[in-house]
């Protein structure tokens, strides 16, 4: 009679062995990751290239550049904030976005990143089909702000919108493609649509009031614009500093100008992190509006050091915390 009773007993060790496959296979992950990123980083960067250049640069304008490079840091984690259901630790949510640069790096067009916000709000207990909305959220309202405020800046200029980056061919396609998939699932395959249903459609109606709530929220909505107006302004200063850097100059218009249009170039090209077309569409840009050739190789270079290989491995020191802690 004692048999039966041992029998659920044994059920609850099921959890802990779960739990520790899937660390396991989160570090092993993270090993993986660690090992790919050192060989991109080893094959990508040209140390004695890098090093000659730098020697030439100003100490004082290099320093400015690395205090310029926060802000960038400090407008994304703000823009977070803002759409966020709930509140969101401060500091959590910046080693969030430090740690996007090392996933960028061996992820393509920035997925591995927005990836990692969408896990960092899903571990808050934040609904998946919830989590995916704020992230598309943050990302819509950085490209509406960055919009407005170029097409402002080239009217103060007096230049056209021909001036401005143009949004890659590539994206309107890709958008277009999800939704004849999601189209397609829905039409055809029940249990496709019973997973949306219960994974997309229930969620959203259950949070619809309270995202309805972010969303008409002016004291939200003046603080997502201000965070992605100061990432903006932050790269500007970045690049404005590299500039100097090596006795260089350009208008602050022009150089949004090319920091938007290599960022659009860089995230339309399938690469890892950008890598080559990022370096590429900067020294284009900046050889354009009329920076002397050498100038311009050398602050594309040095504007890439500071804003995306430098944090790589701090972006990985973050990953490690954010994991130690279970935030990812």
């Amino acid at each position: 009679m004692s048999v039966p009773s041992e029998a659920p007993a044994a059920q609850p060790a099921a959890e802990p062995v779960r739990r520790s496959r899937g660390q396991l296979i989160g570090r092993l992950v993270l090993v993986a990751a660690s090992i790919l990123a050192f060989y991109l980083l080893t094959q990508q960067v040209n140390v004695s290239d890098l090093g000659q250049r730098l020697s030439q640069a100003s100490p004082g304008w290099l320093a400015t550049a690395l205090l310029a490079s926060v802000l960038p840091v400090v407008g994304s984690a703000a823009g977070f904030l803002a759409f966020a259901p709930g509140r969101l630790p401060f500091g959590q949510i910046t080693l969030v976005q430090l740690a996007t640069s090392f996933v960028n790096l061996i992820t393509p067009a920035s997925a591995g990143g927005l990836a990692l916000n969408v896990r960092y709000l899903s571990r808050r207990g934040i609904p998946l089909a919830v989590a995916v909305a704020v992230v598309g959220l943050v990302q819509t309202m950085s490209v509406l702000v960055t919009a407005v405020a170029l097409t402002g800046l080239l009217a103060a200029s007096g230049r056209s919108m021909s001036d401005a980056p143009h949004v890659p061919w590539v994206l309107p396609l890709v958008v277009l493609g999800v939704a004849a998939v999601v189209a397609v699932v829905l039409r055809f395959w029940p249990r496709g649509r019973e997973l949306i249903t219960v994974h997309v459609i229930k969620p959203f109606r259950e949070a619809g009031p309270q995202l309805r709530d972010i969303v008409t929220s002016k004291k939200r909505l003046a603080l997502a614009v201000a965070a992605h107006l100061t990432v903006t302004l932050g790269f500007v200063a970045v690049l404005g500093s590299a500039l100097a850097a090596f006795d260089e100059s350009a208008p602050p218009i022009l150089m949004a100008a090319v920091v938007i249009g290599g960022s659009a170039i860089a995230g339309a090209v399938p690469v890892p992190g950008g890598i080559g077309a990022a370096e590429l569409a900067l020294f284009s840009g900046l050889y354009a509006i009329g920076v002397q050739e050498s100038a311009a190789l050398s602050a594309a270079l040095l504007f890439r050091l500071i804003t995306f290989w430098i944090r790589v491995p701090i972006g990985w020191l973050a990953l490690i915390v954010l994991r130690r802690q279970a935030a990812v």
